[in-house]
């Protein structure tokens, strides 16, 4: 024979497990999975900081709406002695109904609205 030609008749002393391969794959796996979860930690702390930084402006937002509620109620409360505040109401369409929607949304669609000088 020609010691250059492979033997095609190899057979080794001992079968292949397959332990090795499905290790390596377990191993792989894992590193995947724990790149991904060390991804995402950052970005749910970073989640975590913008929620607890956006209850502060709600807050603010709650308190001015208060108090352009208590302007609002003021100036309806004055409008039957007062001319200032009857021209306030009517320019803005300001009504009591127990809603601050309407006072609070009129004013927004009244500079909007008037035609321009």
């Amino acid at each position: 024979m020609n010691s250059s030609t492979p033997d095609l008749d190899y057979q080794p002393s001992q079968p292949m497990s397959g332990f090795l391969p499905i290790t390596l794959l377990g191993v792989s796996l894992a590193l995947v999975l724990i790149f991904q979860i060390s991804m995402l930690l950052p970005q749910r702390d970073a989640l975590r900081q913008a929620l607890v930084q956006s209850e502060k402006p709600v807050e603010q937002s709650k308190l001015v709406q208060a108090a352009l509620q208590r302007l609002v109620t003021d100036v309806y409360t004055a409008a039957p002695d007062d001319k200032d505040a009857q021209a306030i109401i009517a320019k803005y369409g300001i009504r009591m109904d127990g809603t601050a929607a309407n006072a609070a949304a009129a004013p927004a669609a009244s500079p909007a609205s008037s035609p321009a000088k």
